[in-house]
């Protein structure tokens, strides 16, 4: 229906009644006139005619550009831009105007012909918002053309309707550009997209480009609002910060090092290892960034901070493998973070730590047994789950479900709720389920990437650890709705055993160690808030100091173990 709908529009001139030809591109010596409204609905531009000022107005992003038909003179966001030669309407009713103005006006590089653009290689935001117009309008053999062979062959251009019908079913496909901009990364060159719907709903598109400007993956971003505010604690002129490579070839990642300033020798360095989901390098969610806090506040304690992309953030499309597990999403770029850091000579190599948080904080041990090069000196663990993770997000739900209930929520809304909770019951029957395994798994399992669930089921981080022996210093926060306080309980007594291991929890703190006056429902990380100075001192001490003084004669000692 919305194609048809297009169709429409796409067939209408830029008045009432007029038409646009079938192909139209005329030539006036050196300059190339195009069809002003098909060239820019092409890009997912809007065009209208505006009866007031007898002026066409195109509108794509922030851009507003008004033309006036038989001048040369228009206006470009409210200033004068005049035009390389003055816009003519032609016997069939479409307003021509001059390509090289065209392209001026709205940022982009490159020819048009023949209905299509043909954009330079080196121009991301532009080929990035045209790829996601051919995607909308369904020109899905155009779109697979401006795709790499490496992104092709993980996600093939006939796998490009499902991609345009998740979007549409979250969004429907009346978006709107709100903004686009192109930056390159120690890795490649990329586009940020941010759209709008009707109904002022936001999501945004990171499209990533090889050199030759093919497109290399694609990454949807759900939230891209942030109130988040520098802690007072960053102070830049006490560090540096370098675009670094981390992993291996072809899925490198970009990543931060951020190095204490003017030290005169080797420093002490951390690896920060993300939670789930596609996190970025300052695991932002809302109003926080935990990982740059972490980042810039150790910094300033003289200890350098390794934080990149995560694996399935830069490469959602072509990581998504059939055997993809937490080995590839995880574990295997923070060992290669490590090894990273013990061959830069600014970095004592005796003194590499990790920080995993949530999902990564389980992950530690996994990360420590990988680490064949034994780089890894000690750990930090924050907030990470005790025992499986199924069992945690079958919790995680139903107190979803609990709080909308007690909160009042509507039937429709409390009946979306139960289908979540019962769609995680079933898939944590699946996986206790002995008869299932990674290489044997159910014809119909309710969540998607069922080898990856196999491959991680009935995880538990405390009892690989116990038998570990790096030094590890363990957080939780008190405030946590994600992962229950009582889980710090199970690492302590898994790990009573052990003299190098510390523990610390913290009151009021959540899930994203930001203070919360009130129960944390996860609704507050939309707030601005940053990772409390105690809590950067705390850590900073323990890499500094190491367990000298954490164990006399078999008794724990003080500041390390606080309840």
């Amino acid at each position: 229906m919305w194609r048809k709908a297009l169709g429409l529009v796409l067939a209408g001139g830029l008045m009432a009644g007029a038409s646009l030809p079938n192909a139209m591109a005329a030539s006036a010596g050196e300059q190339t006139m195009i069809p002003l409204r098909i060239a820019a609905e092409a890009l997912g531009a809007k065009v209208l005619w505006d009866g007031t000022d007898k002026r066409v107005q195109v509108s794509l992003g922030k851009t507003r550009w008004k033309i006036t038909p038989g001048s040369k003179q228009s206006l470009l966001d409210q200033a004068p831009y005049e035009l390389a030669r003055t816009a003519v309407t032609d016997g069939g009713g479409a307003l021509l105007v001059p390509l090289q103005s065209f392209t001026g006006a709205l940022g982009i590089r490159g020819t048009w012909a023949d209905h299509r653009w043909s954009l330079d290689p080196d121009d991301w935001k532009g080929r990035a918002i045209y790829w996601m117009t051919l995607l909308r309008h369904g020109k899905w053999e155009e779109a697979g053309r401006m795709m790499d062979a490496s992104l092709s062959a993980a996600y093939p251009p006939s796998s490009l309707p499902k991609y345009e019908e998740r979007l549409e079913k979250l969004y429907g496909l009346d978006w709107s550009l709100l903004h686009a901009e192109a930056y390159t990364d120690s890795v490649r060159s990329n586009a940020r997209l941010v759209y709008q719907t009707p109904k002022g709903e936001t999501f945004g598109m990171e499209l990533r480009f090889s050199p030759e400007g093919l497109l290399n993956d694609i990454a949807w971003i759900e939230n891209v609002t942030s109130s988040y505010r520098a802690p007072a604690y960053d102070h830049p002129e006490k560090y540096t910060e370098e675009e670094v490579q981390v992993g291996q070839s072809p899925l490198l990642l970009p990543g931060t090092l951020t190095l204490p300033r003017n030290v005169q020798e080797k420093v002490p360095a951390l690896v920060l290892v993300h939670g789930s989901g596609p996190n970025d390098r300052d695991e932002s969610s809302g109003g926080g960034k935990l990982f740059r806090d972490l980042a810039v506040g150790l910094a300033g304690e003289g200890i350098a901070v390794l934080r990149y992309e995560k694996r399935t953030r830069e490469y959602p499309l072509r990581s998504a493998t059939p055997s993809f597990t937490v080995q590839e999403e995880t574990v295997d770029d923070a060992v290669s973070a490590a090894a990273l850091l013990a061959a830069d000579p600014r970095i004592d190599p005796q003194q590499i730590y990790v920080l995993g948080h949530s999902q990564g904080g389980m992950l530690v041990p996994r990360i420590i047994a990988s680490d064949t090069g034994k780089h890894i000196a000690g750990a930090v663990v924050m907030s990470a789950p005790s025992g499986p993770l199924e069992d945690l997000m079958l919790m995680q739900y139903r107190g979803i479900l609990g709080r909308a209930e007690e909160d009042g929520a509507s039937d429709e809304k409390l009946a979306r709720l139960q289908k979540q909770v019962d769609t995680w019951e079933k898939a944590v029957a699946l996986l206790k389920d002995p008869g299932y395994s990674k290489e044997h798994l159910p014809e119909h399992f309710p969540l998607p990437n069922a080898y990856w669930w196999f491959d991680f089921r009935n995880y538990s981080g405390p009892l690989l650890a116990r038998d570990q022996n790096v030094p590890m210093y363990i957080l939780q926060g008190e405030n946590d709705v994600q992962v229950p306080p009582p889980s710090l309980k199970v690492w302590r007594s898994a790990l009573s055993q052990r003299k190098d291991v510390a523990f610390k929890s913290y009151p009021g703190l959540n899930h994203m160690y930001i203070y919360y006056s009130k129960n944390s429902t996860g609704e507050e990380y939309k707030l601005p808030g940053n990772v409390p100075e105690e809590v950067i001192t705390d850590v900073a001490n323990w890499i500094h100091l190491g367990m000298k003084d954490l164990s006399k004669n078999g008794e724990e000692a003080d500041p390390f173990v606080i309840e």
